[in-house]
């Protein structure tokens, strides 16, 4: 499904953009009412702009059609809200088509806990007449290393260690430095280990989580690698 765009207020869609060329504004006008209404779960302002065979790809891979898409909009439960804002949009215009590329800039309140989130999305709308129909859109998140979480970590000394892919696989090395844990495949080149929990980290810089298992001592054994949600496995075979 779309992005959650956290919005206060619902915006209306301009049926009369400018038949001959891809208009910048009208489209930056277009775009910023559809992320207006998903809060408020306005259907019409997405089914004036929608043409009856667009496909909408969202941000963790599934694919709706126009009906499924507008059967799922509806108003933001109590307890969230928040703002979204079009940003960078540029507008590719080929022939009938018009390529539209924007950031998409979300800020979320949920239960009182701030949220920021940021994606990339791709629109393609053809001329339909004196207007255009939004035929496909493609949202993919920006990804951002999380801010680290407050843990305890007097058990950190008992995580590092050298973690290798058996049977003769690539090495993870895993060291601690002034209270702060590093790891990485070149030793010369380790990066920080950002804690979520005192044995779940993200490694700066990249995708996915970084989950250690313990022994009955807290020794570190193995860690469980999620990428791009498959665990990859490396097994402690030093320290």
């Amino acid at each position: 499904m779309h992005p959650l765009a956290i919005v206060l207020t619902t915006a209306l869609v301009s049926q009369q953009p400018p038949a001959a060329a891809a208009s910048q504004g009208w489209f930056q006008q277009t775009e910023q009412a559809l992320m207006d209404a998903v809060a408020a779960g306005d259907r019409s302002a997405w089914e004036r702009v929608m043409d009856d065979t667009c496909v909408v790809t969202g941000e963790e891979g599934e694919k709706l059609t126009k009906a499924e898409f507008l059967k799922g909009l509806r108003p933001l439960p109590q307890g969230l809200s928040g703002t979204i804002v079009v940003r960078e949009l540029t507008v590719q215009d080929v022939d009938n088509v018009a390529i539209v590329r924007f950031l998409l800039d979300e800020s979320e309140t949920v239960f009182g806990q701030q949220l920021a989130t940021k994606y990339r999305n791709t629109d393609v709308f053809k001329r339909s007449g004196d207007s255009w129909t939004l035929v496909a859109t493609h949202t993919s998140v920006i990804t951002a290393d999380p801010p680290a979480q407050p843990v305890p970590t007097d058990g950190w000394s008992k995580l590092a260690g050298t973690y290798r892919l058996l049977p003769d696989g690539w090495s993870f090395h895993v060291v601690l430095r002034d209270g702060q844990l590093f790891g990485g495949r070149d030793p010369n080149a380790l990066r920080l280990l950002i804690p979520m929990s005192p044995t779940a980290f993200v490694l700066k810089g990249s995708l996915g989580e970084w989950l250690f298992v313990t022994d009955s001592q807290g020794k570190g054994t193995r860690i469980v690698n999620l990428r791009k949600f498959e665990p990859l496995v490396w097994t402690r075979v030093e320290n």
